[in-house]
């Protein structure tokens, strides 16, 4: 499918659509992302509804680990199904997501001390906000899923890290941050995707850790240009935090905070520490690699980078944003305040 882009000097270029998100497409992108795991999730709540017929009581089904499995899989099934169908319905390749597997040694290298930087040194900051959301009576999320042995370790794995580390950046780094890039700069459209994919979880409890970590994975497959290290990320951020729950239940040896005044310094000065990690990674690796998100591209590309710069100048920063992708967020922060207000009531109404 061929458009056309006219430029200051009047010169028409033909560039492939085919090839590439555009950032009108981002309202129902990121309002297929966000309302999918819902849909999913009401036909399992309609399914499990099924067993209250059989005598089985409604705590037992909620508690129950088939319940428990199916619900952790609504999510990337969603992902899965917005991401294959968006893809059909706007008739992009999926190449536009540039899943590339050549990403080269040292990036790899990286990918596996971001997720180390990030765990352990957000974590006790984090922790910190979960401990003052318990003390103002939220109810703080957990997933009942055994830990106790190593079979149930591995389907954890599958299920909390490796398929949401797939069809999350499929989606979030594959389509939203590409689309967004061809019509912001590069930064707003890193801060705005990582807002959407912070948003999207439409929990209190969800929100600060994933808007940085939505960040640092924008940001490795910016400079990678590929999202496949954004999945690798994603998959070792995922899989710390469960291995180190496993360690915690089988070895009894989880560590308990106070939280008092040093604690909160340490935890402020380690989230500080983190990020003059990423920054140093940045000026000193990357940008003296001259990396970029769009190195190697074919085809297409100088279009699509001219059509950029248009789109830039004629409309800057919140007016290239579509009105559905405003709509989606205006549901999703509804969503937010509900299961934020539902998350404060107790547990006995």
């Amino acid at each position: 499918m061929l458009y056309t882009a006219f430029m200051k000097n009047k010169k028409i270029i033909n560039y492939d659509k085919y090839k590439f998100y555009s950032i009108k497409d981002m309202g129902l992108a990121f309002m297929c992302a966000l309302i999918a795991p819902y849909v999913i999730a009401l036909l399992i709540l309609l399914v499990s509804s099924l067993a209250l017929k059989t005598g089985v009581s409604q705590n037992d089904i909620y508690n129950s680990i088939v319940y428990n499995v199916f619900s952790l899989l609504a999510s990337p099934i969603a992902f899965c199904i917005v991401f294959l169908l968006f893809n059909k319905i706007k008739n992009v390749s999926f190449s536009a997501s540039k899943v590339k597997f050549k990403i080269g040694l040292w990036n790899l290298i990286i990918c596996f001390i971001l997720p180390l930087v990030c765990v352990f040194g957000l974590q006790y900051f984090i922790g910190g906000i979960d401990h003052v959301l318990e003390l103002l009576g939220y109810n703080l999320q957990t997933i009942n899923l055994p830990l106790d042995n190593f079979g149930w370790l591995v389907l954890a794995l599958i299920l909390m890290a490796l398929l949401p580390a797939i069809f999350e950046e499929l989606v979030f780094r594959g389509i939203i941050l590409n689309g967004l890039r061809n019509g912001l700069s590069d930064l707003s459209s890193l801060l705005l995707s990582s807002f959407l994919f912070a948003i999207m979880h439409c929990s209190i409890q969800q929100f600060i850790y994933p808007f940085i970590l939505g960040f640092v994975l924008g940001w490795i497959a910016l400079r990678t240009g590929s999202t496949v290290t954004s999945m690798i990320v994603h998959f070792l951020n995922n899989a710390i935090v469960v291995i180190q729950s496993y360690i915690s239940i089988h070895y009894n040896c989880g560590i308990t905070l106070e939280y008092n005044v040093w604690q909160w310094i340490l935890s402020i000065a380690l989230v500080i520490i983190t990020g003059l990690i990423i920054f140093l990674i940045d000026k000193f690796y990357f940008k003296h690699k001259n990396q970029n998100y769009v190195s190697g591209e074919e085809d297409s590309i100088n279009a699509e980078q001219q059509l950029k710069s248009k789109d830039k100048n004629l409309s800057k920063g919140i007016k290239n944003i579509p009105v559905l992708l405003w709509v989606g967020i205006g549901i999703a922060l509804v969503l937010f305040i509900i299961n934020t207000a539902i998350g404060f009531m107790p547990e006995t109404l």
